[in-house]
């Protein structure tokens, strides 16, 4: 065992370097090219630092478009889109995992499948139904979207944090007179707060960069969300590409905070769901 030990973590970090890498080098990119002038972007060979800083891309962004109503905008829709997953997704999980009823592994399949398809297939019904409704162009449009796309994900997650916990704590409350409402509200739900946390977060960030249905749900210029607004700085004469790595930076520090202030409860939720998940 102790031979096998440096073997293992020289193969973690084989594996975790390049991939850490692969993932950091284009975001660290986008945030260095945010503050080069535009003789500085395509400089060949290239260089990776600036050799004037410049917050020129930044301001441009801020005075001269619509970036406070994009980020509103996403941040209304997200914030919604994952109360409203969780809500459902969590009702939904508990019955699966704690009650016996009809339709239970059709229900599971059902949403399996669903979550199997890609977006673009689901569009077309999506959006007629919104047009029956007249919910094209509003907030409340684009939430029905994200939450359709992301419930089935929040169930199959809650599912298997739920599976975690032990049926025989509910049953002992249930001994104890409590109903199965106060079971749930004083002792489960506590218990499954890291893996609510984890499945909130990747709801969240799912409606924060969804891009296909907000560009065509949403068809004012009030009510564009963050991904459509970066769009939009590629046109049929030039792609000003200043204006959308200063965007993309700054629509990447939400999901970067929120991240760290729930680091702790995002990691031990994401390891209780693999335990059975």
């Amino acid at each position: 065992m102790a031979r096998k030990q440096p073997l293992q973590t020289a193969i973690t970090y084989a594996v975790a370097i390049p991939l850490t890498a692969f993932i950091a080098l284009p975001l660290l990119w986008m945030i260095i090219s945010s503050f080069k002038p535009a003789t500085e972007l395509f400089t060949s060979p290239p260089q990776i630092l600036p050799n004037n800083f410049t917050t020129h891309w930044y301001e441009v962004v801020i005075t001269s478009t619509g970036a406070a109503t994009f980020f509103w905008n996403s941040f209304v829709v997200g914030s919604i889109s994952t109360v409203l997953c969780l809500v459902m997704g969590i009702f939904a999980s508990y019955a699966i995992t704690r009650f016996d009823f009809p339709g239970k592994q059709v229900f599971l399949v059902a949403a399996l499948i669903t979550y199997m398809f890609p977006a673009i297939v689901l569009f077309v019904p999506i959006y007629l139904t919104l047009n029956a409704l007249g919910l094209i162009d509003t907030h409340l449009g684009l939430v029905v979207c994200h939450t359709i796309l992301s419930f089935p994900f929040a169930v199959w997650m809650l599912k298997s944090f739920f599976d975690t916990l032990p049926k025989e704590i509910d049953e002992a409350a249930w001994v104890d007179g409590a109903s199965y409402f106060s079971t749930f509200v004083r002792i489960v739900l506590p218990l499954s707060l890291p893996g609510i946390f984890s499945v909130g977060i990747f709801v969240f960030v799912l409606s924060w960069n969804e891009f296909l249905f907000a560009s065509i749900v949403m068809a004012s210029a009030d009510m564009k969300t963050v991904p459509v607004g970066i769009s939009e700085f590629v046109t049929s004469f030039d792609v000003r590409w200043g204006e959308i790595m200063a965007l993309g930076t700054l629509a990447t520090l939400p999901v970067v905070i929120m991240f760290m202030l729930v680091q702790r409860y995002f990691l031990r939720g994401v390891l209780a769901g693999a335990v059975k998940g």
